[in-house]
C-alpha cells in the first residue's frame, strides 16, 4: 500500500516593520542568492558599513539628497515559497495533477532603514521626497506588469521519491545610503534598497529518499 505524505504551505506575503526600518515583501522570501558573492541585502548592512558610506558624503547640500550607491543592479535568484511537498514512501508510482497559475512579473519593491521614508499611500509605492530620482542607477521604470495563465500538469512521483514544488524567480537589486538636507542641515539619513523582480516561475524538484 502506498504511503503518501502531502504538505501544503500557503503563500505568505507581508511587509516587515522593525523600529526605523521598512522592508518590502521580498523580505519574506525563503532564500535570496546573489550571483556576485560580495553583494548583500540592506538588512545585512552592519554599523561599519553605514559609517563607511556616510563618511563618503562629505559635501552638504542646501536642500535635497546626497546619495551613495553601494550595489548597482546586482543579479539575484530566489526561492519565494514552497507550495507542495509530496513524499512517496511506497512501492508503486503516484500520479498527481497540479492546477497552477503561471505569472510573469516585473515588480519593483523598496526597503529603507533609518529615517528615510516609503510613501505607501501613493498609487505606486516608492521613496518619499523624490529620493529615487536622485539615485544614479538604471533600474526598470515599469513598476508592475503581469501575464497570467492557468493550466494543469500531471506529475509522476516514483517510489521512494520526494517531490517539491516551489515558486522561484530572478531579479536585480540596488542599494546604498542617503542623507537629506534642509538649509545645509542633515535632517534624514539611512539606507535604501530597490528590488526588481524580473521573472517568477514554478519549479518541480525530485529527490530520491534514503532507504531505511
Amino acid at each position: 500500500m502506498n504511503k503518501l505524505v502531502i504538505g501544503l504551505m500557503l503563500v505568505f506575503i507581508a511587509s516587515l516593520y522593525i523600529q526605523q526600518s521598512t522592508a518590502s515583501d521580498y523580505s519574506t522570501y525563503q532564500e535570496i542568492m546573489f550571483k556576485n558573492n560580495g553583494a548583500e541585502l540592506l538588512e545585512d548592512y552592519g554599523n561599519s558599513d553605514y559609517k563607511k558610506y556616510y563618511d563618503i558624503i562629505k559635501k552638504k547640500k542646501f536642500w535635497g539628497w546626497r546619495t551613495v550607491t553601494r550595489f548597482n543592479n546586482e543579479d539575484v535568484s530566489f526561492i519565494k515559497d514552497t507550495l507542495f511537498i509530496i513524499v512517496n514512501e511506497g512501492t508503486t508510482p503516484i500520479t498527481h495533477t497540479l492546477s497552477i497559475k503561471s505569472e510573469e512579473r516585473v515588480k519593483k519593491q523598496y526597503s529603507v532603514t533609518g529615517s528615510i521614508g516609503i510613501d505607501a499611500k501613493a498609487k505606486k509605492d516608492g521613496f518619499t521626497l523624490g529620493l529615487e530620482e536622485s539615485l544614479k542607477i538604471s533600474m526598470s521604470a515599469e513598476v508592475y506588469k503581469e501575464i497570467e495563465e492557468e493550466f494543469e500538469i500531471k506529475i509522476y512521483v516514483d517510489p521512494m521519491t520526494k517531490l517539491t514544488v516551489e515558486v522561484r524567480g530572478e531579479g536585480k537589486v540596488s542599494s546604498g545610503v542617503a542623507k537629506y538636507y534642509r538649509f545645509y542641515k542633515n535632517v534624514r539619513k539611512g539606507g535604501w534598497e530597490i528590488f526588481v523582480v524580473t521573472t517568477e516561475y514554478y519549479s518541480l524538484n525530485k529527490e530520491v529518499l534514503d532507504e531505511v
